[in-house]
């Protein structure tokens, strides 16, 4: 009989089968293509979370094949992969710093004699070898970034030329792999100098960059910095998940009271605001943010219909908030801030809170270990991580949410966290107990 580790390959084998032949069905029954790496194929499978079936079927099989790759390698072999795979990071971020992308033509392909001559063409005269651009672009070619349809020739893949075509992809390259490279590098010696450290200015990029501000702050200083770090959000928060549809669709806002007020905190322009305030016309929303966000022309583009029931104002959410109303909400705030800093915004709706009313947050949560598929589960933990790398904050988990709101004041009522259906995002509830 075969031994355990052998007959989970098998079942793994199996079990890979039968997810692909769910997801191949699917898109012959559609008459769609599969996402491929030819330079004119597609970029991303053509399955939405509204195919059920098949949709379940890809995240499955991409964890099946993930295990089945690392059962292959084994502990030893695959251990000495994970530790010298940062140099995807370099010959990335070569693609990324040099233009090489642009270099080479959408079609047909050219030598790399060719390329390093338009490669320094595109960097202001740049000396750069035929040998060290030879080597990066191959070392990338492994990651299935260009092809060599012929020796000594490069051609695009699908995945080249998205970073030569889609902007907020190819910002967010450079900030991963140039902007962050360095802080990554840094936040184990910055453990090491600031021990259990909640401050946003004691961090890994505080580090790498030599400098005392806060990450916000520090970005904002350089202009072409800030616009691909914002490029580089759009990229992120545009996937299946993040769309003001699941803020809308996700929370019961229709069992707040009658002619309630919402206080949008750290609101930003008002967008989700004015998707709810469509949505639920009984709802009134003050859109607070910093002094920054606020000029004559953002206050002026709350559309016409809606200038009755939202209004754009100032206000710092550390300082005690001065508007009563029966709910308090935040999205993609929490996740920023250290407990420290949380406690104190928590803490700063106490002189308005009345009784009953809510603290609404949509943000993410950490999944319990082994209860979530292995690309939520291995996002978030990322994500976790670069929040430590930025500012010094974390993602939590459910009980952290909860214990969140004990420390801030025991006179708020943890009512539950849940993640609506198709939201890579959960919300949270908090009701207000005291007088």
């Amino acid at each position: 009989m075969a031994s355990q580790s052998v007959q989970r390959m098998t079942v793994l084998s199996q079990e890979i089968a039968a997810k692909t032949k769910i997801i191949t069905d699917h898109l012959t029954a559609k008459g769609l293509d599969a996402a491929s790496f030819d330079v004119n194929g597609l970029a991303e499978f053509p399955i939405s979370q509204d195919d059920e079936e098949p949709y379940k079927a890809r995240l499955e099989l991409i964890s099946l094949t993930k295990e089945l790759h690392d059962i292959a390698l084994g502990p030893k072999e695959g251990l000495r992969y994970l530790a010298w795979d940062c140099v995807n990071t370099l010959s990335l971020q070569s693609i990324w710093e040099f233009k090489i992308a642009d270099a080479v033509p959408l079609d047909g392909k050219i030598s790399y004699e060719d390329l390093t001559a338009k490669v320094k063409e595109l960097n202001n005269g740049l000396s750069l070898s035929v040998l060290d651009l030879r080597r990066l672009v191959r070392h990338a070619i492994t990651n299935r970034i260009f092809a060599e349809p012929e020796k000594g020739f490069v051609a695009h893949s699908r995945t080249s030329r998205l970073i030569r075509e889609d902007a907020p992809l190819r910002n967010w390259v450079g900030f991963m792999c140039n902007d962050l490279w360095l802080p990554l590098a840094n936040v184990i010696p910055a453990m090491k100098k600031w021990p259990a450290s909640e401050e946003s200015t004691e961090t890994g990029v505080n580090l790498a960059y030599k400098q005392d501000l806060p990450w916000f702050d520090f970005i904002q200083q350089d202009q072409e910095f800030s616009k691909r770090y914002n490029l580089a959000m759009q990229a992120h928060g545009s996937g299946e998940g993040y769309s003001m549809e699941t803020v809308v669709k996700g929370y019961p806002w229709e069992k707040l009271p009658q002619d309630g007020t919402v206080v949008d905190m750290g609101g930003n322009q008002g967008y989700i605001s004015f998707a709810l305030a469509e949505a639920f016309p009984n709802l009134s929303f003050i859109v607070q943010d910093t002094a920054g966000m606020r000029t004559a022309e953002t206050i002026g583009k709350v559309p016409a219909e809606l200038q009755s029931r939202v209004q754009l104002t100032t206000h710092d959410f550390f300082t005690p908030q001065p508007v009563v109303a029966a709910a308090y909400f935040f999205r993609m705030i929490f996740h920023g801030f250290s407990d420290k800093y949380c406690l104190q915004i928590l803490r700063a709706l106490i002189p308005s809170l009345r009784p009953g009313a809510k603290v609404i947050i949509n943000d993410g949560a950490l999944p319990e270990p082994g209860t979530a598929g292995y690309i939520e589960d291995r996002t978030m933990r990322t994500l976790d991580l670069f929040m430590q790398v930025t500012v010094n904050a974390r993602e939590r988990e459910p009980d952290d949410w909860r214990d969140l709101f004990r420390r801030a004041d025991e006179r708020f009522k943890f009512n539950g966290i849940w993640q609506p259906e198709k939201s890579r995002m959960w919300f949270i509830e908090a009701e207000w107990t005291g007088e």
